[in-house]
């Protein structure tokens, strides 16, 4: 199948040079969405050029990235940030190389308390660690592996009185902790036990109470589209789990919807503005793929976005961002 469109934005976002983005422009952007046959079809090709071939290519032994002793480190380039940004591409568990690197992860960093640690038991299970990689495991396939639920009831367990998450000692809720946000929203909204459902809504509660950018003195990475996200928070990272739950009309989710559309140039594409870490798909500082497709995703979930049209939509963005302030950064 080749996806066609009249819409120039996503004709670039579906040309084949990249087949992940390819993928995930046809799921989620494409109208009328492609049947589950076709788009099987675009993702049984994700592995074999681009982004993910790139990624792939790099593992050892048909099993891991970086060191074999440990997933986490190299940070952002091991085995754990490969497995992260993989499943974003849309790759899955009938991968064998994601099958086998994922039993690697787990024998080493799965703690008994059903979290997840950077060093492996018998250090205790870290949120950071545990959010991303619940949330990997949901994306890759590994809905219904125990191991998984683990991992979410830990999340549970970990969540703040006032709604929110951190990663640091003493704790406090912070916008920095926003990994057990995304791992909830990648479970099926009709698999979400009710524990699932009420944190969701005192995460989200959180979240929108700070318009998502808000918490102390301005901190400038929060203001910034950055990819692969790993464990740092900015205004995308939250506009994507904040729409996704539906609250893309609340207005206290408007002043990072009216940043993110300020930041679109005048051909409706975004720019990388900072990337996280040594993994990198793209360019920094030039029209990106990735940040424009998560853009426009987020904003056809507000009400205001593409599909149909989304370089129209782009047009029309305000050129006006955001003077208030946020939070000093984490260092984490």
């Amino acid at each position: 199948m080749t996806p066609a469109t009249d819409d120039p934005i996503l004709a670039w976002l579906l040309e084949p040079e990249e087949p992940a983005m390819r993928y995930l422009a046809s799921r989620d952007l494409l109208e009328p969405t492609p049947s589950r046959r076709e788009l099987e079809d675009l993702r049984a090709n994700v592995p074999d050029a681009g982004w993910a071939a790139r990624i792939l290519a790099d593992q050892r032994e048909g099993t891991w990235w970086g060191r074999k002793d440990t997933c986490y480190w190299p940070r952002t380039t091991g085995t754990y940030w490969c497995l992260a940004v993989l499943a974003d591409l849309g790759l899955t568990r009938n991968d064998e190389r994601v099958a086998n690197a994922v039993e690697h992860m787990l024998r080493i960093h799965l703690v008994r308390d059903g979290g997840f640690s950077p060093r492996g038991p018998p250090t205790p299970s870290h949120f950071c660690s545990t959010g991303i990689m619940v949330r990997t495991l949901l994306e890759l396939g590994y809905l219904e592996d125990p191991r998984t639920w683990g991992g979410i009831e830990w999340l549970l367990s970990d969540q703040l009185e006032g709604g929110g998450w951190d990663c640091h000692s003493p704790p406090k809720d912070t916008l920095d902790g926003w990994e057990a946000m995304a791992a909830f929203v990648a479970i099926p909204p009709e698999r979400r036990t009710a524990e699932v459902r009420a944190s969701l809504r005192r995460g989200a509660e959180f979240y929108l109470s700070r318009g998502l950018l808000h918490e102390g003195a301005r901190y400038e990475r929060w203001y910034g589209l950055h990819y692969p996200w790993h464990y740092w928070y900015d205004v995308l990272v939250g506009l994507d789990f904040i729409t996704a739950l539906g609250y893309g009309t609340d207005p206290r989710a408007r002043e990072a919807l009216d940043l993110l559309r300020s930041k679109c140039r005048p051909d409706g594409r975004w720019v990388l503005e900072g990337v996280n870490g040594k993994l990198r798909l793209e360019p920094q500082g030039r029209p990106s793929k990735m940040i424009t497709f998560l853009a426009l995703r987020v904003l056809r979930r507000a009400g205001s976005g593409p599909t149909a049209s989304p370089l129209r939509h782009a047009a029309r963005s305000s050129r006006r961002a955001s003077g208030r302030g946020s939070r000093a950064g984490s260092t984490r």
